[in-house]
């Protein structure tokens, strides 16, 4: 099979941020747009994946969010972040490749984002993949969304210790640390270090700490039944992050939601996972 066409581009926004992006895929093909969860470079999404889903008859595009990777953030008296931000900077992209809608395969976070599209800009969104993700922020009070593992709280009490920012070999060893405790049954370290290489080999400078890459935006749950695009949710049997009727719950919520469980992954997406979200996309290629 012959490798996809891919370009690397930037997109300039209102504030002075600027936005590294890669699309794969012919110009001819509908595209498809990968958010990742908030703190995730394009890396995170793998090559082989998304030349994966290319290989299909479509056009993948991955980029680095704000305070990760080559994205450029602006001066700071002008930045701004959060929710709405992020959605409009994912708009963003679809105008620079001249897509007038895409299929949104949105992870954890970037599940968030994905559905505030498809509510506020629904000409926008032609489909949903929504992975590791919720229907609701963070202490809605949703009786039927679990808590984050008490594992995981107890690591949140307890965190790993911030590594020296400007030591390229620490900055991995900590974020495959980190990323330890939200794997499910089985941690692929070879696969999370090599994503958290290609963040640290292509990241300028160190990372931003004062750029929340989300904040709290209006409760969106009580709407998804808006939501009249094909969607498909699919949430790991062992997610420690996001426990899996957070998935379940957002199925239910969006009208002819297809569940699609994924036996013993965790609050990742490692190359097991692969071939059911890349099915999901691929029914719905228009």
């Amino acid at each position: 099979m012959s490798r996809a066409e891919v370009r690397r581009f930037r997109v300039a926004r209102p504030d002075g941020a600027e936005l590294a992006a890669e699309v794969i895929g012919s110009p001819r093909h509908p595209v498809v747009l990968l958010v990742a969860g908030g703190d995730c470079a394009m890396d995170w999404w793998r090559p082989e994946f998304c030349e994966a889903i290319a290989a299909h008859g479509l056009r993948v595009i991955r980029y680095d969010q704000r305070g990760t990777g080559e994205t450029a953030l602006g001066p700071p008296e002008r930045r701004r972040a959060g929710a709405q931000v992020a959605v409009d900077d994912a708009l963003a992209l679809l105008d620079a490749v001249d897509a007038p809608a895409g299929h949104w395969v949105g992870f954890s976070a970037g599940g968030w984002i994905a559905q505030l599209a498809a509510l506020d800009h629904p000409a926008r969104v032609r489909a949903l993949t929504l992975v590791s993700t919720t229907p609701a922020w963070f202490g809605g009070g949703d009786a039927d969304l679990p808590e984050p593992s008490p594992r995981l709280q107890a690591r949140w009490a307890s965190p790993v210790a911030d590594p020296d920012w400007n030591d390229p070999d620490a900055i991995v060893e900590y974020r495959v640390a980190t990323d330890r405790d939200y794997a499910g049954d089985e941690f692929d370290e070879a696969h999370d270090r090599a994503i958290w290489a290609d963040t640290v080999r292509r990241t300028p400078v160190p990372p931003d700490g004062d750029l929340a890459a989300f904040d709290d935006p209006p409760r969106w749950r009580e709407r998804l039944a808006e939501i009249r695009v094909p969607t498909t949710v699919l949430h790991g049997t062992s997610d420690p992050m996001f426990p899996i009727g957070n998935g379940e719950a957002l199925a239910r919520d969006i009208p002819g939601a297809r569940f699609v469980p994924l036996p013993g992954i965790g609050h990742e997406l490692p190359p097991p996972a692969w071939s059911p979200v890349i099915d999901a996309v691929v029914s719905e290629r228009s």
